[in-house]
This record gives structure tokens, sequence and C-alpha cells, in this order.
């Protein structure tokens, strides 16, 4: 009896560590991974050219590849995702092979692909693109009307991917140095992009107009953005570190007057973040936001936005503390990503921590920047609420697949922690500008990050890192007093996890070295009160209490 129980038992751990563990297929490895076919070269340029139609929801025209060949290869992935559809591929003229396997396709090319030599491949597509059922968490276009009837239609396609709704190397690893995107709509809308406006055109017979949009910055493909719709615009400029910077504000007519005084939070925002992170990383794109119909993303030089010109997020404080219910959640979070996600992108979606961790954290550090340092700290606390410790925040590399959400709650928890050992308010924002500095415009794995921050605070902080990213479970500082001795270890933890804590006896405060190992520290009295400092993301169990 006692056998047959044990082996129910084990059955039933096997069953659920199967259905917690997730299958992969190759569709996801050719999303994920750095291919053959697509290592070979490197991208230099795109040129999107399309035209959007609302009255039947497509999207047609071409995409401009322009590429360096980096090593021997005839074969290019491409990934475009159904219903869109390639129609055809050329190069120097030439109709290419395309031989399709589901959101891959592999263009066969003809002419010899001298290694050094610059490249240019033309694809021509179009369709009905996904439609995003709840953006940005689910991607695709939004196809909706404003409150005039008009057609207001956007993009947004992180995690799934720019393949979206046009043709591209959908992998994080690669961008081009620059883009122009050239958007046709009708003639009574304003299709609004990334980087610069370069030209605005007239097609008569067709009642259109044609905007092409410059990024004169390496772009991620995720981050390239379409926003059609009945948009007025207004201007600002910020002085900031690396001179004038131009802002610009694209809003549906009827909320010029609101987005006007709301939309000031932005500058608050650079002048924060600049203090923080360096100069902002666009200044010869500019800055824009963006109205939308969903509630924003962070697409480069051209934010998004649809926080119902309300603070906190619609009208929430994520942290509950009431620090988040002073500001725009969206204007400050989504632009925070200019820095991290723009400037400086994950190699493989498996590290989103880089992006969200560092910008959940920034908005406490916002907080800090215009109310104080405890008002900052309170704010990232307040936000552990929100944390579920389900999964790793570090996903699964070489699959498009990210870690748990609590890279935003937890991550921003964990980079806080990080401050407290760095015991060094100076320190820490130098740390957060050489970071800002050292990867500028690059595209890094979390272990690049991890391994600077670990080399520039001299710190053995590998096992923390591999306790918050890696672990789901908090550590837990385990105390007891006996004969005036304070006994205490790390429990709960990975192997070799040695973070340093500050904890308080009576009023004092003390910094100690716990492993997980019992050691001990004389006191003056048997009773006194033990807490750690808040600041510190750990659990605490009294053992004389447990």
């Amino acid at each position: 009896m006692k056998r047959t129980f044990i082996l129910t038992l084990l059955l039933i751990a096997s069953i659920n560590l199967f259905s917690q563990t997730p299958i992969f297929t190759r569709q996801d490895s050719l999303r994920g991974m750095e291919t053959p076919e697509r290592v070979w070269w490197d991208l230099t340029f795109y040129h999107l050219n399309i035209q959007v139609n609302p009255t039947d929801s497509t999207i047609n025209g071409t995409n401009t590849i322009s590429y360096r060949v980096l090593a021997e290869g005839s074969v290019m992935q491409i990934d475009l995702q159904p219903p869109l559809a390639i129609k055809g591929a050329a190069q120097n003229g030439k109709e290419l092979k395309i031989v399709n396997e589901g959101n891959a396709h592999f263009i066969h090319l003809i002419d010899k692909q001298d290694i050094g030599s610059l490249k240019t491949i033309i694809l021509t597509y179009g369709g009905r693109p996904h439609i995003a059922v709840r953006p940005p968490w689910d991607g695709g276009i939004t196809w909706k009307k404003d409150s005039n009837g008009m057609p207001f239609i956007a993009s947004s396609c992180q995690g799934a991917g720019a393949s979206l709704w046009w043709p591209c190397k959908d992998h994080m690893y690669d961008e081009p140095d620059s883009m122009l995107i050239s958007v046709t709509v009708p003639e009574n809308l304003i299709n609004v992009s990334n980087g610069r406006l370069r030209s605005i055109a007239s097609n008569r017979k067709n009642k259109t107009k044609t905007y092409s949009w410059y990024v004169s910055n390496p772009i991620n493909s995720y981050g390239v953005n379409i926003n059609i719709g009945d948009y007025v615009t207004f201007s600002d400029k910020f002085n900031g570190e690396k001179g004038v910077l131009d802002c610009d504000y694209w809003v549906l007519r009827q909320n010029l007057e609101k987005a006007k005084v709301h939309f000031k939070q932005a500058g608050l925002m650079l002048k924060a973040f600049e203090y923080w992170f360096g100069p902002y990383p666009f200044y010869e794109d500019g800055y824009k936001l963006v109205e939308v119909s969903y509630t924003g993303m962070e697409h480069q030089s051209s934010v998004t936005y649809g926080n119902g010109y309300q603070n906190g997020y619609l009208g929430r404080d994520e942290s509950g503390t009431g620090w988040g219910n002073s500001w725009d959640f969206i204007i400050i979070h989504e632009s925070g990503h200019e820095w991290f996600a723009n400037s400086i992108t994950y190699r493989d979606i498996a590290d989103m921590w880089v992006h969200e961790s560092f910008i959940n954290y920034s908005e406490s550090l916002f907080v800090e920047f215009y109310n104080g340092k405890e008002a900052g700290a309170e704010y990232v606390r307040g936000t552990r609420k929100n944390i579920r410790n389900d999964r790793t925040i570090v996903g699964t590399y070489n699959v498009n697949k990210s870690g748990s959400g609590d890279m935003y709650p937890k991550g921003g928890n964990m980079l806080h922690t990080l401050r407290q050992i760095v015991n060094d308010d100076a320190k820490w924002r130098e740390l957060l500008r050489g970071i800002n500095l050292e990867f500028y415009h690059k595209v890094v794995t979390g272990a690049q990050i991890e391994a600077y921050l670990i080399n520039k605070t001299g710190l053995d902080i590998e096992s923390f890192f591999n306790q918050y990213l890696r672990d789901v479970r908090i550590p837990v500082f385990e105390y007891f007093i006996k004969n005036k001795e304070l006994n205490f270890r790390w429990n709960n933890c990975v192997q070799g996890f040695n973070m340093p804590l500050k904890i308080y006896i009576g009023d004092s405060p003390v910094v100690v070295n716990p492993s997980s190992r019992w050691a001990s520290l004389k006191i003056d009295s048997d009773n006194p009160p033990v807490f750690v400092d808040p600041n510190y993301y750990v659990a605490t169990l009294n053992m004389m209490g447990k």
C-alpha cells in the first residue's frame, strides 16, 4: 500500500512537471534562433513602402532590404506571418524562388554573394494583417475609429514580432543602421512613424498622401510603427545634455488642448531620466508622443500613448502607495524604454528583463527625482504586491520565449536590493549612466549586463542574479537569539547565495553576511527587536517563534 502511494505521488509530480514544461516546435526555433539563413548577412537599411487601406483593412507594398555579406550564403530567411503573404522577391531585376515554411520564408538568391559586398533585395507583400485583439500584448494592427468616426489605426507587435505586419529579419540580434518608412494613407488622414518626417507627397489620382519618415539610428524591428488618424500636432524643445531635443506630439484633434497640458510630463521625464541614465539616446531622430487607441508602447522615437490623459496606469497606482497617482504611467514608463529597449536592446527575448526590470525601477527613480529618496523607495516596495513568483524571470533561449511577468515588479525590486548592497548613491547613478554609455545603441545579452555590474561594483553577486533571475524562491533570512547571540543564515535560496544584509538590532543598524550555514553575532540582550531593512526584497523568519 505504501509503495502504491509513493508511486502515485511520483506520477502526479511527473504530470505536473510535464504540464508546466513548454513544448517548443520548429517554428519556435525558426523564430527565436540566429539561424544559418540569418547569420551570413548583416542588415544595413530598410525601406518599408506600403499603402494602408482602412476600407478593407489591408496593407500592400514593398520592403527593400539592404545588407552586407558576412559569410558564404545563398539562402536568406525572411519572416512574415499569415494571413499576410510575400508575393515576390527580386534582386537586380531577377525574380527569386521562395520556399515557405510557416512564418519563415527562404529566399534562394541567384547572384554571387561576395563577402564584404553590399546587396539589396526587394520584397513585395500584402493582405490583411493579424488584428490585435488585446494590444499591445496580443500584437497586430488595431483598426478602430475615433469619436468623430475617423479611422484610427496603429501597429503594436512586441513578443509576437514585427513580422505580424511587415516582412523583415524578425530577430532582435540584428538591426538596420537606419530606415525609411513610407506610408500611403487616404488624403484626410496622417501617418506618424519613427524618426523625422522627411516628406509628404500628394497622390491626386487616388486621393492619398504618402508620409515618409527617416530613422537615422539603429532600430529594432518591433520598435517600428505606423499610427494613422486624424492627427494634429504641436511641438516643444527640451534643453538636454546633448543640446536641444525636438519634442513633437501627435494627438487626435479633439484632444489637442488637454494634450498641451498633460504632455508637459514628457519634459519632466526627460529631465529625470537624463539625470539617472545619461542623454536621451536619439537626439538625431527627436522624441515623439503619439496618441493611439490602446494603452501605449515603447516604439523608438515614436512612443505611443493611450492612457486617457490621466495619471497612474488607466487611473490606477501600480504601487498602491499614492505616489503612482502623481504622474502618467504610460508617459514615464514607455518613454523610459528609449534607454532600456531601444538604445540597449535584448538579443534574445529570454532576457527581456534587461528592458522591463530597469524600466520598472525607473518609475521609482522618477518618483525619487521629484519627491525624494524615501518616496522612490516606498513606490518600488509597493510594487511587490504584484509579484507572483510563478516562473523565472529569465525565459527560454532560442525559441522566442520570455520569462515571467515578474520581470517588472520583481526585477525592479531586485535592482533596488542591489542598490542597497552597493550602498553608495553616487556610485549607483554612475552605474546606471555607465551601462547606457557602454551599451549605447547595442544589442546585448543579459549575461553582459550582469557581468558589467559584477565588474563595476567589484562585488561577489553572481549568486544574487541567479537567485532573483533564475529561481522563483524568495530568500529567507532565518535567525534566533540565544545567550546574547544572534544566530542567522540564508535559507530557501540557490547554492552559494551570500548576499550581505542590513538589519536592525533594536535601533542599531548592522550589516551581516549570512550564508547557508549558521553564523552568530554577539549582542547586548536576549530579546531585542530584530528586523531587516525593508529595502531588501527578502523574507524573514524568527526560528524561536516558528
